[in-house]
């Protein structure tokens, strides 16, 4: 007697489907050659600065590509999610799986974990470069490195979850990848603001200058904890002040992503499956 398989196995089937046709894509592997590429032009450029000069260097030299990589493969992921479901329902496959029946819980877990499972893998391919490569010379890639940068992913969750809850609403594939440029747009520029305010010394700020940062971080303090752009902030500022992510930073990072998960359920369940 066949038995139907419950939440956790109707997950894990849409997950082993869709990760594989993922990982076989050649968009993966266009995505993990300019990932490479971007390595090799970063450890290019920083041996040809000391070369030729004796610089002991303090800082991870890693910590600017950590950054960089992290947060383009989050932006690129929350924008791939963020057409995964609307791409579902304007095709009328959701339909199709609502009937089958999978859950909106399964079908939304699963359009997540097969992003984490790439965002694993290209991030994977990226240390594997760099232990084989070595673009920055012996020793500098290692453990830490791999650490480090596994923590700053954790940062990016919350972008990818933004691309879950822009697709659970949007109709069309169109409208929703509108929607998440539009949104991360402005809340990349908020950050960005903030922040060049927040580098320049008082006295060098004129009046309307000074009134834009107090404005900016009176908003900071409601729409930075809620705000998926930031933790890609946390990140920018922990590589100006060349230190290490704070463990509230990686927490904070992971009650959003669960926060995110929670309302873009709900959010699927209300706009339901039909375009």
């Amino acid at each position: 007697m066949l038995r139907r398989p419950g939440f956790l196995g109707t997950t894990l089937l849409l997950v082993r489907r869709e990760a594989s046709a993922k990982l076989a894509s050649p968009w993966f592997y266009g995505v993990a050659s300019v990932v490479c590429l971007t390595a090799w032009a970063y450890g290019t450029g920083f041996v040809k600065t000391f070369e030729t000069e004796s610089v002991l260097v303090t800082t991870d030299p890693l910590m600017g590509l950590n950054v960089v990589v992290v947060t383009f493969l989050g932006l690129v992921l929350g924008l791939r999610l963020s057409s995964s479901i609307a791409w579902e329902r304007e095709h009328r496959t959701l339909d199709v799986l609502i009937a089958g029946p999978v859950s909106f819980e399964a079908v939304l877990l699963a359009k997540f974990l097969v992003e984490l499972c790439v965002f694993a893998a290209l991030m994977g391919s990226y240390f594997l470069y760099l232990l084989l490569a070595q673009p920055l010379g012996a020793g500098v890639v290692g453990f830490g490195s791999a650490l480090s940068a596994g923590q700053m992913t954790l940062c990016a969750l919350p972008t990818l979850v933004l691309g879950l809850l822009v697709s659970a609403w949007a109709r069309t594939v169109r409208g929703a990848v509108v929607a998440y440029l539009i949104l991360v747009g402005l809340l990349g520029l908020f950050e960005i603001v903030l922040g060049l305010l927040r580098a320049r010394p008082p006295e060098e700020l004129s009046l309307g200058a000074a009134y834009l940062k107090e404005v900016l971080e009176g908003a900071a303090t409601i729409l930075h904890p809620v705000s998926a752009v930031g933790g890609l902030g946390d990140l920018a500022e922990a590589l100006a002040a060349q230190s290490p992510l704070l463990a509230s930073h990686m927490l904070s990072a992971l009650a959003l992503t669960a926060a995110g998960l929670i309302l873009a359920t709900a959010l699927l369940r209300i706009r339901g499956a039909l375009a």
